[in-house]
Formats: C-alpha cells, structure tokens, sequence
C-alpha cells in the first residue's frame, strides 16, 4: 500500500500480519531451547549424559537445518500462509511427542520432528517484514521480530520449569500443542498468502541468465549470504548454545544455584537481547551505520564472554557482563538484515533462509557439541553429567564458545568487504 506520494504505507493489517508470524517465531524458540529449562528432568527420565543431552538438543538444530533453503524456496513459492501455518500444525504433534517420549531415541526423533515444523518460521517473518514494511526499515522490523524471539527465552527460562513442575513434562507438552494449533489457526486467518510474481519452479528455464537452477544456485553461493550466516551464526551462539543449553550450569556452579534455579539467570540474557536487537536495528538503519555497528558488538561480545566465564568477580559482576553479552548479541539481525542490500524480493526467502541455514549451523549444533564433546573429555571416570560438572570443567570446555566470538572479528571485516563489493559492483541478483 502506498500513498499519494509513492511512498509505502503500512496499515493495521501489516502490523497483525507481523505479529502472527513473529509470535510464530517467538514460540518457535521456546520449543528450540526447551531442554535447557528441563535438565534435570531430562536426566532423570531418559538418563542422558553431557553429549546425549547435547545431542538431544542438537537433534532440533539438523532438520531444522537441513530444510531452511527448501523452506525459504516453499515461502517465496507458496507464501507465509500455507507453509507457516501448516508447520504449526505439525508442531502441535511433535511436542506432544516429546512430551511423552520415555526413551532417547523417541526423544530425539521427536525433537527432529520439530525442527521440521519450526524450519519456516524465521525466514516467514523476515519475509513478511520486508512485504510489509518500506526498506529503509526493515533493519528495525528484523531486531523488533528478533526481540519477539528472545522473549521466548525468557519465557522458557522463567515460565517452562515452573510449567513442568505443575503438570509434569508430558502435561507441558500438550499445553504448548494447544498454543501451537492457536497459532496455525491465526496464521490461516491474519497472514497474507504468496504476494507478486510466484518463485520459478526448480526446473530449467532456458533464458537469459541460466535459467531457475543457475539463479538459485547465485543466490545460495552469494558471498555477502554466506558470511552473513556465518558472522550471525557466531552471535547467534551466544542465545542458542550458551542461552539455550550451557548457560544454567555454568551459572549454577558460578552463583551457587539449586539445580532447579539454575535457569532463572538466563533469562537475564535473553532480556538484554530483547533491547539490544530493536536498538542495534534502528541504528544500523542507515548502512553506514551497520559496519561500525558490527564490529563494536563483534569486540563487545568477545570481551564480555570472556569475562564472564574466566574472570573473578560476584553476582553484579556476573550479571552486568551476562546483560552486556545478551544486548550486543542481538546484532545478528542487523548481518541478516544486509541479505535484502543485495537481493531481489522474489529471492529473499531463498536467501533468508540461507543465511539462516548457516546462522543455525554454527549458533546451534556445532557450538553444542564442541562444548559437550569437550566437557565429556574433561571426565576423570567417563561420561560427565552436565549438572555436575564442576565449575573448572565448565570453563574449559566453553572456551570453544568464546573462540567463536574472537572469530567474528574477522568475520565481520570479510563480510563489510564483500557487501560494499556487491553494493558497488552490481545491481540486486535477478
């Protein structure tokens, strides 16, 4: 919708359609790091060790993994709608699933099961953003969906180990289904279907450029695409392998918690993050402004993890550097949100859900188990029991998280040379 002037208005439906397939996206995280809320449960009810656990929580990651660049050809194919919804549904059956799962094996099956049914949701609600809203604004809606993302750590954290104490783990299970079918039900009615010219099918095209293949294939292998996954992926560690999984034991060890207290902190973390992701998206809403952006958060999360793990200090000092790392860890958006400076509009959930792909790649599953394959080691007599380990091991085995973040330094500097590359060189990929 535009007004006399050309320029793009966005109405009450815009912003319904926006908050549908953001909270779709904030449920979606809650699912994704709900076994960080439930350990000692877990432990006890499947009797998992350090890397089963690890692998427990992985499972989400892979499928999710494996189909964002399917997902994303699905969105620009068949529209938010239909895959969004449909994906809720399934949602509904694998947390039920979950829920009653009595062994590992059924337990991690499931937990794949929902990383297919939560593969759409964040490429969905950046596409919607940016069908909704002018471009010079899509940084700001994509730290605003980010946020929406983040209060479902906090949600988990504070709300999911009381919920399971109250009707156990499978009762969990069936209250998250239902607001998973409430969910599907409002993407059906509120969110809008595919809009504009459909995604060519995967099949040769014989024009000009090559055809489908050759422009999927360019978009997939965009450099700015890829090192924007990559550099989001390392931030992203700190809210899906820290937040999500090792931050309650190291913090318990840390602060002197109960075990069944041990995830209460965390949300500190995710908290910091809801005000950081808005923030750091309205000011990176000028591309001048998103290189120095990136690289101040780059030194800021390095510096503050490593602190935060390593250096001496009470319960203020560990909470000032858990918010400082939680705010500046937001600035994933503002990597994702330099995949639309260089793509088409017909590509972007294609490219979104690329960059996403390997965002999800390196925050979750590797960094998880490089950190639980490491804790594993430091055992004198086997396999470590993640609430159990001590404080030394812990440390030790998160210095793979904080070389992670070192990483992104350089990181970043790759990907500001490539965009300003691409920006310069050429016009958007068609």
């Amino acid at each position: 919708m535009t007004n006399k002037a050309g320029n793009q208005v966005v109405d009450a439906r815009g912003w319904v359609a926006w908050g549908v397939a953001s909270s779709c996206l904030l449920f979606q995280f809650v699912v994704q790091i709900q076994p960080s809320a439930m350990i000692k449960p877990l432990e006890v009810s499947l009797q998992v060790d350090a890397v089963e656990l690890g692998w427990l929580s992985a499972a989400y990651f892979l499928s999710y993994l494996i189909l964002q660049v399917p997902m994303g050809w699905l969105l620009d194919r068949f529209g938010p709608r239909l895959v969004l919804g449909t994906s809720m549904v399934l949602g509904s059956i694998g947390l039920i699933w979950f829920g009653t799962a009595s062994t590992l094996d059924s337990a991690i099956a499931a937990r794949a099961g929902l990383g297919v049914a939560g593969a759409p949701a964040f490429a969905a609600s950046a596409l919607v953003a940016s069908r909704e809203f002018p471009a010079s604004r899509f940084a700001l809606m994509l730290g605003l969906t980010e946020a929406f993302t983040l209060l479902g750590g906090v949600a988990v954290t504070l709300g999911l180990p009381v919920l399971d104490r109250v009707v156990s783990r499978g009762g969990s299970g069936v209250v998250l289904a239902v607001i998973s079918a409430v969910l599907a039900l409002a993407c059906f009615l509120l969110v809008k279907g595919r809009t504009g010219p459909r995604a060519p099918a995967l099949a040769p095209a014989g024009h000009g450029d090559g055809g489908a293949p050759r422009s999927v294939a360019r978009t997939i292998f965009n450099p700015v695409v890829l090192l924007a996954g990559v550099h989001a992926g390392l931030f992203f560690s700190i809210i899906a392998a820290f937040g999500g999984l090792w931050a309650a034991p190291f913090l318990r060890m840390r602060l002197g918690l109960e075990a069944a207290d041990a995830s209460q902190p965390v949300a500190i973390l995710f908290a910091a993050g809801v005000l950081g992701a808005p923030l750091l998206g309205l000011v990176s809403g000028r591309a001048r402004w998103r290189g120095p952006t990136l690289l101040i958060a780059s030194f800021m999360c390095a510096g503050s993890a490593a602190l935060l793990i390593h250096a001496p200090g009470g319960a203020w000092f560990v909470v000032s550097f858990l918010a400082l790392l939680g705010f500046f860890a937001g600035v994933f958006a503002v990597d994702l949100a330099a995949v639309q400076d260089v793509i088409e509009p017909r590509r972007r959930g294609l490219a979104l859900g690329t960059a996403n792909m390997m965002l999800g790649v390196i925050g979750g599953p590797v960094v998880l188990m490089l950190v639980a394959e490491s804790l594993d080691r430091t055992g004198t007599s086997g396999s470590v029991e993640v609430l159990e380990a001590s404080i030394d091991q812990l440390r030790v085995a998160l210095s793979w998280f904080i070389g992670g973040l070192v990483l992104a330094i350089p990181v970043g500097i790759a990907l500001l040379v490539a965009l300003r590359r691409e920006v310069l060189s050429r016009e958007p990929i068609r």
